[in-house]
């Protein structure tokens, strides 16, 4: 799959923020946080907005880290300026 450097840029930036390498799950923590901790637990979508901005959404993928039940809604949408490299707004539920 290829996707355009603009979309890319926009994900890389959301995801480092939403889930920064290195960080680790809290002592005690059940499998079903620990999942929650994986950048691959996660679907990202991605649309264009009005100026140069890309909007990046992030959602748990069905059938993971909800082996004991649903999980709550882990997801948080991104507003990303590409030009300027930076994070406008986030959105969590």
């Amino acid at each position: 799959m290829r996707i355009p450097a603009d979309l890319a840029a926009a994900i890389s930036l959301a995801m480092d923020d939403f889930r920064p390498l290195g960080v680790k799950p809290h002592r005690g923590a059940t499998p079903d946080e620990v999942c929650l901790y994986q950048r691959e637990s996660f679907d990202v979508t991605v649309a264009p907005g009005p100026e140069g901005v890309v909007f990046v959404r992030f959602t748990v993928k069905d059938g993971t880290c909800a082996k004991d039940g649903p999980v709550a809604d882990m997801g948080s949408t991104y507003a990303v300026e590409v030009a300027k490299h930076r994070i406008l707004a986030i959105q969590r539920p």
